[in-house]
């Protein structure tokens, strides 16, 4: 979804969003641990691990340069305040982004801090969470949110993936999303999207639940790229690909940026 006319004006595009999208495979070499992340896959049985890290590392460039003519512009993306990023990736829990996009201004005109989230009621909160999905469970856990940063850290969201996820269900993932996205702080982040094309391209075999497992997180811990704003621009190249070009169930691969090296791709092939 590209942001309206109206949208424009809240969130100017004096710049993309995406954080740094122009660097060379030799300056993000220094930028992760490639070593560990070879460990990671020769752990799980892959024998030419250096090999596959080396060809990521050198796509990696491309997928960023697509991000930057083919990413989604969401107005999520156009703000590093702490509760619009914490708020927007608790509502984008097993929900897509365009629906979460129809509801965003709304949302935040009612509830544009903790305080005012904390004294809505139950109905209040549920009826413009509703269209998303999930709406019992969505208010129980904005109504936790809004508790804990009222009562116990003065209306601020926490700088702690531990408080963080202290909400009902509230996990690594958007923990860890805000730290990156709205304060900066270089973390690894597992969602379907991003588990997905690490394990088609890299033939890493993925457990059942990917953003759960320990091993994942180590595996992209290892290629999060140390600074703040190329961490940024590695995740959203990799959850919009993901979205977009290598989707689950009918992914274009002879329209995908980063085939070569491709564990996955079957070269002349519209997908595999």
């Amino acid at each position: 979804m590209q942001l309206t006319a109206v949208s424009l004006i809240k969130y100017p595009m004096t710049q993309l969003p995406f954080g740094n999208t122009q660097i060379e495979s030799k300056t993000l070499l220094q930028q992760i641990e490639s070593e560990e992340a070879i460990e990671q896959l020769e752990s799980a049985g892959i024998e030419d691990a250096s090999t596959r890290i080396k060809a990521f590392v050198a796509v990696v460039p491309a997928l960023l340069s697509w991000l930057e003519t083919s990413g989604r512009h969401y107005p999520w993306r156009y703000t590093t305040d702490p509760w619009r990023v914490y708020i927007s990736e608790i509502l984008l829990q097993r929900t897509r982004g365009d629906a979460v996009a129809e509801i965003y201004d709304k949302f935040f005109e009612q509830f544009p801090d903790p305080s005012s989230l904390d004294g809505a009621t139950e109905s209040e909160i549920r009826n413009t969470v509703d269209s998303l999905g999930f709406g019992n469970q969505r208010t129980r856990t904005l109504q936790d949110v809004a508790d804990l940063l009222v009562s116990e850290h003065g209306g601020e969201v926490p700088v702690s993936p531990e408080e963080l996820k202290r909400p009902w269900r509230v996990g690594n993932y958007s923990a860890h999303a805000t730290l990156l996205f709205a304060f900066g702080e270089s973390r690894p982040l597992v969602d379907a999207n991003i588990a997905r094309i690490i394990e088609r391209y890299l033939g890493y075999e993925m457990p059942e639940q990917p953003h759960k497992d320990t091993d994942v997180y180590a595996l992209l811990d290892s290629l999060t790229p140390v600074e703040p704003d190329t961490a940024r621009a590695f995740y959203f190249a990799l959850i919009d690909h993901g979205a977009k070009i290598c989707t689950s169930s009918s992914p274009s691969c002879s329209e995908c940026p980063v085939a070569e090296g491709c564990q996955y791709w079957i070269p002349d092939s519209p997908s595999t």
